[in-house]
């Protein structure tokens, strides 16, 4: 499976303002050319876009839509947060032998958590909450401020509070682009995907290493290669919300997994069209 990646951050905007910019449609388009281009070497017979929680929030997602399949000739979907759930336990299922597992996958406006149980989905759901939203509307100044913390950190508990299925005992696997830079810092081993996937570490790290960054300036952040992708702005609000995610388990280590989302809707197609074949 090629995989390419490319951040335009749709969710920047979406926190206070709950629209899309010109800007960032434009950006959209752009970066989707340039994967259509990749795409049409290969002789691919079908092409399948789908939109997650920045677009889902946003008050002008039609205007995105419209621009999209004028531009592109594609129509863009836009998944539901059962859905976007799902998908990162199909990822799972499909690339880890884990019976029991907690997914994790926080992204820039929504964080998706699942609960598994001998192989089979138990409960599946999307709160609002991301790395950029939790950046944007609390850790904003630099340096942050101890009062702006405090806040992040109840807000957060008090969305997880109702959770109480988050538990019960299961490997704690991580998705997204907030577990991929922390896993990279921490392991120094890169983005490498076969490096990446399945490897371990420990919730003390991940403590240890907000630690670390909370007493850097934004400078210093976007010094950190693993951060460079733009990462750096909002890699607190993101590290917080696996913090007091963990607070809910008994976990004491996760496990990074490097298919999420798009993989899993990937696998779910796959799934569907060999059951059609076997009728």
């Amino acid at each position: 499976m090629d995989r390419w990646r490319e951040p335009v951050r749709l969710g920047k905007s979406i926190t206070q303002s709950r629209l899309l910019t010109n800007d960032q449609i434009e950006e959209t388009i752009d970066v989707l050319k340039k994967f259509q281009t990749r795409i049409e070497r290969y002789q691919v017979d079908r092409t399948s876009l789908i939109a997650t929680a920045a677009v889902r929030m946003a008050k002008n997602q039609d205007q995105l839509i419209f621009a999209v399949l004028k531009e592109t000739g594609l129509q863009l979907d836009i998944i539901n947060e059962q859905e976007e759930a799902y998908y990162d336990y199909v990822a799972v299922r499909s690339t880890m032998r884990i019976k029991d597992a907690l997914i994790v996958d926080v992204g820039g406006g929504s964080s998706e958590i699942s609960l598994a149980k001998k192989g089979r989905l138990k409960h599946g759901l999307s709160i609002p909450i991301g790395a950029i939203s939790i950046s944007d509307l609390y850790l904003a100044s630099d340096p942050i401020k101890e009062n702006q913390l405090q806040a992040a950190r109840k807000d957060i508990s008090q969305r997880l509070e109702s959770l109480n299925w988050m538990s019960s005992p299961a490997t704690f696997v991580g998705l997204g682009g907030t577990l991929r830079a922390v896993t990279s810092i921490l392991n120094r081993e890169g983005k490498n995907k076969k490096t990446l996937h399945n490897s371990v570490i420990s919730c003390d790290q991940i403590d240890e290493l907000f630690d670390q960054l909370i007493h850097t300036s934004l400078e210093e952040r976007s010094q950190i290669k693993e951060l460079s992708d733009g990462r750096y702005e909002v890699i607190l609000g993101g590290i917080l919300i696996i913090s007091e995610i963990i607070k809910k388990t008994p976990s004491k280590e996760i496990r990074f997994s490097n298919f999420g989302v798009r993989e899993g809707y990937v696998f779910n197609y796959f799934h569907k069209m060999n059951l059609q074949d076997n009728q």
